[in-house]
C-alpha cells in the first residue's frame, strides 16, 4: 500500500455459494453448457474480479478482456503515482488538457456531493490528506495552524474544468479521485460486458455490481465485513445495482481510528460518528460517491441525502451499532450489535 493509494479490500466480498462451480447442476435455470468463470486482476493498489457466465472458455475470454480493460484504463487515468495518469499530471503541473471524458464525468458527480454535503466532500483535499499521512509516519500531528494553512489550498469550486481543459486556479492544490474511479470503473465493466454479450456477472473493483440474477436465479449476494474484524460480517446483502463501503478502517493514522483517510474539508478533521457506510445505488460512481458522502454527513444528514437520491445504506457506528435504511436489502444479518432501522 502506498501513502496516497488505499484499498477498500475486504470490506464486500462476492457470496457465491454453491454458484461458484459448474451451473450444470442448476437444472433448468440455465443452459447446461454454460459455466462461471472467474479472472483476477490487479488494480487500484488491490485484487479486482471479474465472474461471468459463458458457454466456453473462449467467450469468457472476450469477456475478461473488455472488462479489464476498462479496469486498467481508470486506474491508470486516476492513478497519484503513475506519471503517464491524469490526475498526477493534473496535480503535477496544475492543468490538463484534453482530458479524458471519464475525469469529467467523475469531477462532475464530485461537484454534486460538494454541494450536497456543504464542501464536506471535496477532491481537492489531496494537500492536506498528504501533509496528515507524512506527519503521521513521523510520529506527529499538525497544528492547528498548519491544518487551516493547508485547508486554505481546499476548495472544489477553485478548481476549473472544462472538456477541453481541467485547472487549479492557484498553485499548491491537488486532487484525489479515490472516492470515485472505483466506482466508475464499476460501471465500465458492466457497460463493456453487455457490449460482448454477457447477460450474468458479478464484478469487483473494490466496488461491487451484477449483471443479471445469480445461476439459482437470486441476486447476487455480498459480505460486508465487520469494521473491526476482517474476517467477520455484519450482513450479507443482495446487490441489485451496485455497492460500495467507506470505512474508517481502510487507512488510518491512530490506533482508535479516529484520525483516518476520510476527512471533512470543511474542518480539516475526520467524523466521528461511522465506522462504515456501504451504499446500494443504480450506478457504481453514485455508489462509491455517496458512501463517502454519507460518512462524512453523520446519521441523519447522511439518511436525508440517501433518501432525496433514493439510495439505501448498511451503517456501523463507532460503537459497534448496525442499522439500516429501510429499503437495504439485508439477506441476512450475521453479527455487530443490531440498532432500529431508520
Amino acid at each position: 500500500m502506498t501513502a496516497t493509494e488505499f484499498t477498500r479490500r475486504g470490506a464486500l466480498h462476492l457470496a457465491l455459494g454453491a454458484a461458484a462451480g459448474s451451473l450444470g447442476a442448476v437444472a433448468g435455470a440455465i443452459p447446461a453448457s454454460a459455466r462461471l468463470y472467474r479472472r483476477l486482476g490487479v488494480a487500484f493498489g488491490t485484487t479486482v474480479a471479474i465472474t461471468v457466465e459463458a458457454s466456453d472458455a473462449l467467450s469468457a475470454e472476450a469477456a475478461f478482456a473488455a472488462g479489464f480493460a476498462e479496469i486498467r484504463h481508470i486506474d491508470r487515468l486516476a492513478s497519484l503515482t503513475d506519471p503517464e495518469g491524469q490526475v498526477f499530471r493534473l496535480n503535477r503541473d496544475g492543468f490538463l488538457d484534453r482530458p479524458d471524458p471519464a475525469l469529467i464525468e467523475m469531477l462532475e458527480i464530485s461537484r454534486a456531493m460538494h454541494a450536497a454535503t456543504a464542501g464536506a466532500f471535496d477532491v481537492t483535499i489531496q494537500p492536506l490528506w498528504l501533509a496528515f499521512d507524512a506527519a503521521a509516519k513521523k510520529g506527529r500531528w499538525p497544528s492547528d495552524r498548519e491544518i487551516a494553512t493547508l485547508l486554505a489550498r481546499v476548495d472544489q469550486s477553485r478548481l476549473v474544468v472544462s472538456v477541453e481543459r481541467i485547472a487549479f486556479a492557484e498553485s499548491g492544490m491537488g486532487v484525489t479521485l479515490n472516492s470515485l474511479a472505483r466506482g466508475l470503473a464499476a460501471d465500465r465493466v458492466a457497460a463493456a460486458l453487455r457490449r460482448v454479450g454477457v447477460s450474468r456477472a458479478f464484478f469487483d473493483t473494490d466496488v461491487l455490481g451484477g449483471l443479471g440474477a445469480r445461476p439459482d436465479g437470486a441476486r447476487w449476494r455480498a459480505r460486508v465485513r465487520d469494521p473491526r474484524d476482517a474476517v467477520q460480517s455484519v450482513a450479507v446483502a443482495e446487490v441489485a445495482g451496485c455497492l460500495a463501503t467507506s470505512g474508517d478502517y481502510q487507512y488510518f493514522w491512530t490506533p482508535d481510528y479516529s484520525r483516518h483517510h476520510i476527512v471533512d474539508a470543511r474542518r480539516g478533521v475526520s467524523p466521528g460518528a461511522f465506522s462504515s457506510v456501504s451504499v446500494l445505488a443504480p450506478s457504481g460512481l453514485e455508489a462509491d460517491a455517496l458512501s463517502t458522502a454519507a460518512f462524512l454527513l453523520g446519521a441523519d444528514a447522511a439518511r436525508a441525502l440517501l433518501a432525496r437520491v433514493g439510495a439505501q445504506a448498511l451503517f456501523v457506528d463507532k460503537s459497534g451499532c448496525v442499522s439500516a435504511t429501510p429499503g437495504f436489502p439485508v439477506y441476512v444479518s450475521n453479527s455487530g450489535e443490531a440498532c432500529a432501522s431508520t
